[in-house]
């Protein structure tokens, strides 16, 4: 289309030539005409276009080599001069942009590649956090495992001793075989979960039941809360709105937080945790969950470096330091916030807050 266009405009160019000087036999400035394919053949191909101001001098200049010269050579070479001008130029200045939008693409897409790559690489730290924090549980889920398997040894015994010696009745057979099944399904529950807070998966946003991923992570933790003395105490709301968000990273924000808060009540007489959800006031929904303790707490120069990477308010060994900030990230990229308050020897206070999905986005899904 281009070159199309280019060849029209050349066209009419040597044709107002020739019509100026071979008919009219007149020197009028009919090089203006030339210099609008000059100009667009400039700004489509930059220093390239030269070659069609090029192929207009050298029209110009051959007037005068087969006698259809009607004013001095000067002029015309005047003219010509002024093709390569304003074409260099022109050409210049195309080629530039060119150079500079290239060089901006360059940075866009090196930008990207960077975004992505730490993209990826929180994501792995989220899950190195999260196996690590599998690990510091190993000995509460060893002992919660251990519960069913023995019951299972005992039942299976139980029911073996009496087929074996032909006593008790078939429904007391039957119990203690129904008895092994449950204590099954609860090694298997107990197994699953792992695995799902273990699985490396990609970010999968649905609608959800904050109250439901609070209340999983909780029966997680109870056994470690239970060995470690703390006394667990719940209140959720009942009209929590839901939240579009990753089930298995929003589990990951409680599992860090409850968690931290066992460790810091390890020293104190009173162990409580109390869970709060409620509806946040104001004019947009949100769900509002609070985690409060009565562990140890934080100075105030604590309290601005607790969302810091790399810090810890724990003993050299216990924790990398990186919960509380991945728990931050993952907070900020559901659209919500997460900050703490407390005060040294008095516990302290988790605040996470979560858009909950509005009317209007509900009809749009609907």
């Amino acid at each position: 289309m281009k070159v199309t266009i280019l060849i029209l405009l050349i066209g009419i160019s040597v044709g107002a030539a020739l019509y100026f000087r071979l008919l009219l036999h007149t020197d009028i400035i009919y090089t203006h005409f030339m210099y609008l394919p000059i100009v667009l053949a400039c700004m489509w191909w930059g220093r390239r276009g030269m070659l069609v101001a090029l192929f207009l001098a050298l029209l110009v200049f051959s007037f005068h080599l087969f006698g259809m010269r009607v004013g001095s050579i000067w002029n015309d070479l005047a003219r010509i001069a002024l093709f390569g001008l304003v074409s260099f130029f022109i050409g210049s200045l195309k080629d530039r942009e060119r150079a500079e939008r290239r060089a901006q693409e360059e940075v866009e897409l090196r930008r990207k590649e960077l975004a992505e790559l730490a993209r990826k690489q929180e994501e792995q730290l989220e899950h190195s956090t999260r196996l690590a924090e599998l690990g510091e549980m190993a000995a509460a889920i060893s002992h919660e495992l251990n519960q069913p398997l023995t019951g299972i040894r005992n039942y299976a015994r139980n029911a073996f001793y009496m087929l074996e010696q032909s006593v008790g009745s078939v429904e007391e057979v039957k119990g203690n075989l129904r008895l092994i099944s449950e204590q099954v399904d609860r090694a298997a529950k107990i197994i699953n979960e792992m695995r799902e807070l273990a699985r490396k998966e990609e970010h999968h946003f649905t609608r959800l039941a904050v109250n439901s991923v609070i209340r999983e992570t909780v029966e997680f933790l109870s056994p470690q809360m239970k060995l470690s003395g703390v006394k667990l105490k719940l209140q959720l709301a009942e009209d929590l709105p839901d939240v579009r968000g990753d089930r298995t990273r929003l589990a990951q924000v409680f599992l860090n937080v409850l968690t931290n808060a066992r460790q810091a009540m390890e020293g104190s007489q009173v162990r409580r945790l109390d869970i709060h959800s409620f509806r946040g006031s104001g004019e947009e929904s949100f769900a509002v969950v609070e985690i409060s303790d009565t562990g140890k707490g934080f100075s105030k120069e604590e309290a601005g470096k607790l969302f810091m990477p790399f810090f810890t308010t724990k003993k050299s060994g216990h924790g990398t330091g990186l919960g509380l900030s991945i728990s931050k990230t993952i907070i900020k990229d559901h659209g919500g916030s997460i900050d703490a308050r407390g005060e040294r020897g008095k516990g302290a206070t988790f605040t996470i807050r979560l858009p909950g999905i509005v009317q209007e986005e509900e009809e749009n899904h609907a």
